[in-house]
């Protein structure tokens, strides 16, 4: 009969006892640690909310006739964090060799906001108080943003730009 003293060394005791008496088989353990990761997509994922490209109405009326490659292009991100609801909004806009994004987080917070593209290359740039960015150049391909946001993390889905 062992003799515990204290929550860790129960702890401890009753992990030993476990793994002598009712190992866990490998294929459970990775299938929990996929659970438990799966937890919070709902409020890390910032789903694409509206893209100008896509609603018809706003674009012939933006656009009248114009080669969407070469007009802005404007799209929304939205989550819940924490039981708060966390925007971004940006604007891409063609240049003459590459994009540029002009972007705004809310609630409005200064953060540091990341631009990660297909590729795994990372830019870094900080978002004023008013949550205010600016991205230049956008590469080419699918791209992401990943923002602090409090203690979290708010990737937003895989988007490629038109004349990026």
């Amino acid at each position: 009969m062992t003799i515990v003293n204290g929550d860790d060394e129960l702890m401890r005791e009753l992990r030993s006892l476990f793994t002598r008496l009712d190992p866990l088989a490998p294929r459970a353990l990775e299938q929990a640690r996929f659970a438990y990761c799966w937890r919070s997509v709902d409020s890390e994922l910032a789903e694409l909310s509206f893209d100008s490209l896509l609603d018809q109405d706003l674009a012939l009326a933006v656009r009248a006739g114009a080669d969407p490659a070469t007009e802005p292009r404007m799209l929304g991100f939205g989550a819940v964090v924490g039981g708060e609801d966390v925007a971004i909004e940006v604007e891409v806009t063609p240049g003459p060799r590459r994009a540029s994004l002009i972007g705004q987080l809310l609630p409005p917070e200064a953060t540091t906001v990341e631009l990660q593209s297909g590729t795994g290359e990372i830019d870094r740039v900080e978002a004023d108080e008013l949550g205010r960015f600016l991205i230049e150049p956008v590469p080419s391909g699918p791209v992401r943003l990943r923002v602090r946001h409090g203690d979290r993390h708010v990737h937003t889905t895989w988007v490629s730009y038109v004349g990026a």
